[in-house]
């Protein structure tokens, strides 16, 4: 029955998206974007996490697409949908809907692609070009200094509870 319901969502969304883009100016723009907002929907009500990945890449690049189709700045999409990336590891953490550990993969293309897109959205200012290089390298040196984690991690670190730590556990 989830399912069905899902795909009676999507074909709402899908319609709708359409009505819209005949009577105002915005026409494609609008369809990459509400799509991931219905899918984003979809996620909310069912808590899968294989809708939340198709949401939070269409959304971002349906942003980017419109903002970049109103005049904004070269580079906005792929800014959108870095974003779109980086907000499929948000909503995972605050929801918790994947299973295991692996909430993490999307900062790597989020994180690059942001990283490009801000360049070139930058790079239009004289200064602005330095700014995303050197915020990747302030990050990347908090990162090295901040606590370490997994095998290399120091064995004498007790939990932060007070507990002895656990076997295989350092």
């Amino acid at each position: 029955m989830a399912a069905q319901r899902i795909v009676g969502l999507m074909l709402i969304a899908a319609g709708a998206a359409l009505l819209l883009m005949f009577p105002t100016p915005l026409g494609a723009e609008l369809l990459v974007g509400l799509l991931g907002v219905a899918f984003l929907i979809a996620h909310a009500v069912t808590r899968t996490y294989g809708l939340l990945v198709p949401g939070g890449i269409l959304t971002g690049l349906g942003a980017g697409i419109l903002v970049e189709s109103q005049g904004g700045p070269q580079g906005a999409v792929v800014l959108g949908l870095g974003a779109g990336f980086l907000a499929i590891a948000v909503v995972d953490r605050i929801g918790g809907t994947s299973v295991g550990s692996g909430w993490w993969w999307p900062l790597i293309p989020g994180g690059v692609l942001t990283a490009v897109g801000g360049s070139v959205m930058a790079a239009r200012w004289e200064l602005g070009a330095y700014l995303v290089p050197v915020a990747l390298i302030v990050i990347g040196l908090l990162v090295l200094a901040g606590p370490r984690r997994g095998p290399d991690a120091p064995a004498d670190r007790a939990p932060a509870d007070g507990a002895p730590p656990a076997e295989g556990e350092g």
